[in-house]
C-alpha cells in the first residue's frame, strides 16, 4: 500500500468516438408456429419409458444380488 490516504478515483476513461453505434437495428420475423403435440402419444410413450427403466432395474439388482450370495457362499 501506498503512504497515500486519499482515493484518486477510478481511472479516467476516453470517450467513443460520434458514430460508433450500429444506423439501423434488425427486427425479428414473427416466431413461427409449433406442430401440434399429441399427448396421448407422449404419455404412452413415456409409460413405456418408465417400464423398461423399471425392469432394467429389477434385472440390475437381482443380478447385484445374485453376484453378492455366490461371493458369500464361496468365501
Amino acid at each position: 500500500m501506498s503512504d497515500r490516504e486519499e482515493y484518486d478515483g477510478p481511472p479516467v476513461s476516453v470517450p467513443p468516438p460520434p458514430g460508433w453505434r450500429v444506423e439501423a437495428v434488425a427486427l425479428p420475423s414473427e416466431p413461427r408456429r409449433l406442430p401440434r403435440q399429441d399427448h396421448a402419444a407422449i404419455n404412452a410413450a413415456e409409460q413405456r419409458a418408465r417400464l423398461i427403466t423399471h425392469w432394467i432395474t429389477l434385472v440390475a439388482v437381482a443380478l447385484m444380488f445374485t453376484v453378492l450370495i455366490v461371493g458369500l457362499l464361496s468365501a
